[in-house]
């Protein structure tokens, strides 16, 4: 029986799928830009049930409605090559049972076949990959970081399972080993996008925000051979340390060169752009008519609800840029599909998306008061959204922001300080709380936040002039 390029046997495989295999491991892992070439290959595959599974686990990940039709088209003919499974080895009945349960929906049977076959395989680094995206969809990082350690133990030397094993363990706030494992991957591979992006998260969750200017621009030459999603996200997290930094018009700079516009119909490039627009408004930001650009290719997403992270930001979008019509057919239909959840799902579409939408809604249309009411009663389920702690970190500034304009002080105030207390350097941190201890008559802990933010605005004029 042929083996691929990790040692693991293929059923019915020539050559030719062989390397359709290994290049699309390589390619996916690498986050390259070819990953069309290997759907048009498992389009001509005539033996090989492996191939027409990889490609439908490739189209399922676009989280469309295009690709969910594709990867039913690819599962279909999957089933047909193995004979229902019956001309298939043991980890291609499992690869099927993962998609097939994955196409129907069913996430949690789907999660558990790749725990399966990362158990017995775990030199299978596409099981590894996706058992990894399941969980980060579900904001499971206990089990984000599970996939990573035992493919680290099975894979001592690659920089793609350092660079994964890296991201786990930084949604798990171990961040001193994610920063060491992520650039571990990088002195193998400088180029390699996941482990900019597992260091990026140490350093922004530590408000270490020069350091993450320098390291991201130091590793944004080898971004041009990304696809759309890694290309805008690393743009994206360097977008979020020049806010931190008061350079706002640099990050909108980003926002027009880098961020929108290299796949304006892909969901990941929609929420890297949805969210960075929200993070500059709520600095103060004009952003002009660029909502209204980005209304154009939400619209068609009204009733998808692959992810309820992704639907939050689609109808924030959708509401910052004045759709009225189209946020109330989109909040009915978020409440029929948090009606059908299933017990695994619940907490995250009834007790978190349904009212964040709604209060989400509220805030675009200025009314703060019900905003920070609706979105309060989200906020303790907000991790079975999905999303990584700095994508959902969007959803608590809004939630901040709410609270203030509605001069909820003292539970604003708390929020701050927690804030301030994990990332200490962050001069806008100092300056709300500057304006809250005015608001709340406590004048001299006003004026030492005032003056520590204007210390570090001058700071990192310095560092930068």
């Amino acid at each position: 029986m042929a083996r691929d390029g990790q040692g693991l046997e293929v059923s019915n495989a020539d050559a030719g799928a062989i390397g359709a295999l290994d290049f699309l491991r390589n390619e996916w892992l690498a986050f390259g830009n070819r990953l069309g070439e290997f759907v048009a290959t498992a389009d001509k595959e005539e033996r090989c049930t492996l191939v027409p599974l990889m490609a439908a686990s490739l189209t399922l990940s676009m989280n469309s409605t295009e690709g969910q039709a594709m990867a039913e088209r690819h599962l279909a003919r999957a089933r047909k090559l193995s004979k229902d499974g019956t001309d298939a080895n043991d980890r291609e009945r499992a690869w099927l049972a993962a998609v097939s349960t994955w196409v129907a929906g069913d996430t949690d049977k789907s999660v558990a076949a790749l725990d399966r076959i990362v158990d017995a395989w775990p030199r299978d680094l596409i099981a590894v990959k996706l058992g990894q995206l399941h969980a980060f969809n579900r904001g499971d990082a206990t089990t984000l970081l599970h996939f990573g350690e035992r493919a680290a133990a099975a894979n001592a030397d690659n920089r793609f399972v350092h660079a994964m094993h890296a991201f786990g363990l930084e949604e798990c706030n171990r961040l001193d080993e994610a920063e060491a494992l992520g650039r571990k991957a990088l002195a193998i591979d400088r180029r390699d996008p996941w482990a900019h992006h597992a260091v990026a998260h140490c350093l922004e969750a530590r408000g270490r925000l020069l350091d993450g200017v320098a390291f991201l621009q130091s590793m944004s030459d080898t971004w041009e051979d990304c696809n759309s999603f890694m290309y805008t996200h690393n743009w994206w997290h360097l977008a979020l340390f020049l806010i931190d930094l008061d350079r706002a018009d640099e990050a909108l700079a980003l926002h027009d060169r880098r961020v929108w516009g290299v796949w304006k119909e892909f969901s990941e490039d929609q929420i890297n752009a949805i969210s960075l627009l929200a993070r500059l408004e709520l600095r103060g930001v004009d952003v002009g008519d660029r909502w209204t650009d980005m209304a154009t290719y939400l619209k068609p997403r009204l009733h998808e609800h692959f992810s309820p992270f992704l639907d939050l930001q689609y109808l924030y979008g959708l509401a910052r840029a004045g759709e009225q019509s189209a946020v109330t057919e989109m909040l009915a239909s978020l409440e029929d599909r948090a009606e059908r959840a299933k017990p695994f799902e619940r907490e995250a579409w009834a007790d978190c998306a349904v009212p964040m939408a709604h209060g989400l809604a509220a805030h675009a249309q200025g009314d703060h008061a019900s905003a920070a009411r609706l979105m309060g009663q989200a906020v303790p389920h907000l991790q079975p959204i999905g999303g990584s702690i700095a994508q959902r970190a969007l959803f608590g500034a809004i939630h901040l922001d709410a609270m203030m304009r509605s001069d909820w002080n003292d539970a604003a105030l708390k929020i701050l300080q927690a804030d301030d207390k994990e990332r200490p350097a962050v001069p806008s941190t100092k300056r709300a709380l500057a304006g809250l201890y005015h608001k709340l008559g406590r004048a001299e802990q006003a004026m030492a936040a005032e003056y520590q933010a204007q210390q570090l605005t001058r700071q990192y004029k310095d560092k930068t002039a």
